[in-house]
């Protein structure tokens, strides 16, 4: 273990953008973790816990205290049976090679998260999802350290409060715990979740085996522009609006009133297509269909960020953009979106060192 000094952050982000950490270290085991947590007490230093990078935005000033980066590895079976598998994954794993892992063995409940960027412990930050599925489906527990006793702790599923693209981890627990492992259940005799409209569409009908829906999921992803080795980007920048139904009610008059009732019905009959397990008794609107056949925002620039022609959700950037940029693109787009849809946009990356 070295903790390193004045270390440029841009190359671990998906965006390519961030300044120096005043320091910067990785750390393999609980060990390491403990040693560097008692380290950053002597110094009295702020805390980032760096994943890897595929949902975040760092400051051109970059950060103040000590970023840490967990590398833990690891893939372990802890049960099989002719039901399910039940598998402990260290959190520096990489996701999406975890998932090939997965589907080679005929294990259903990742296989719609292909191909995201990133490293095995942000399923649980950040209950990662897409196309239907959601990592909390297949969470059973989260191994983690205590920031501040250097406590172990395991934490069953409905201890972590999932919830859309949230955890305890990022809200009431915030830099509180460092997730070490993530245990995983998973089915044997699984079906394809063919819930949205893409992947059905892809399939024309037919049932897909579970490489099948894996490659379709990469591909569909790839047309979008979210080819991480081909697009500079952070994933999804702005989170989908779960509106009670007073508020979408107040969306749909707006929309009727403002844009014709056309924009209402297509409106009306997306919503039926896209509800998620977290979603709750709140209504899910996709902000890309706001952002993009509402209010024609694609390509949408500011110096080098701009809102990618392919999948306006993604924030992109074009080659030298700033987080200055990105910033300003985001107020941009929010005002014009709460101007035209009493609706308030919420950027889904975390901001860090600003």
């Amino acid at each position: 273990m070295e903790i390193k000094e004045n270390i440029p952050l841009a190359p671990f982000t998906t965006l390519h953008i961030g300044g120096p950490a005043r320091y910067f270290v990785e750390v393999a085991n609980e060990q390491e973790l403990a040693e560097t947590l008692t380290f950053t007490r002597e110094k009295n230093l702020p805390v980032f816990v760096l994943s890897g990078g595929s949902n975040i935005l760092v400051s051109d000033r970059g950060f103040s205290g000590l970023v840490i980066r967990p590398i833990i590895k690891g893939r372990e079976i802890l049960e099989d049976s002719s039901d399910y598998v039940r598998i402990r994954v260290g959190a520096g794993e990489v996701l999406d090679e975890l998932i090939a892992w997965t589907v080679e063995n005929n294990w259903w409940g990742l296989e719609n998260l292909s191909f995201i960027p990133g490293l095995t412990g942000a399923l649980a930050i950040q209950n990662v999802g897409a196309y239907g599925q959601e990592a909390s489906e297949v969470i059973e527990g989260v191994e983690v350290m205590d920031r501040f006793g250097h406590e172990l702790k395991i934490m069953s599923n409905s201890e972590c409060g999932f919830m859309y693209r949230h955890s305890r981890f990022n809200t009431n627990d915030k830099n509180k715990y460092i997730i070490l492992r993530i245990n995983l259940r998973l089915k044997k005799n699984g079906k394809p979740n063919l819930s949205y409209k893409d992947v059905a569409n892809y399939f024309g009908g037919r049932t897909p085996k579970q490489g099948e829906l894996r490659d379709a999921i990469i591909e569909i992803r790839k047309k979008k522009g979210q080819d991480p080795n081909q697009v500079w980007s952070a994933g999804s920048f702005f989170s989908n609006f779960r509106l009670t139904d007073q508020q979408f009610e107040s969306l749909c008059k707006k929309i009727r009133e403002d844009f014709g009732v056309e924009k209402e019905s297509e409106l009306l009959e997306l919503v039926k297509k896209v509800a998620a397990p977290s979603d709750g008794d709140k209504t899910k609107v996709p902000a890309a269909w706001i952002l993009d056949q509402l209010l024609g925002l694609k390509g949408k620039q500011v110096g080098k960020a701009k809102l990618s022609d392919k999948q306006v959700l993604n924030m992109i950037n074009v080659g030298g953009a700033t987080a200055a940029d990105c910033i300003e693109l985001f107020h941009q787009v929010r005002d014009i979106v709460r101007e035209k849809t009493g609706l308030e946009l919420v950027n889904e990356p975390e901001f860090v060192g600003f």
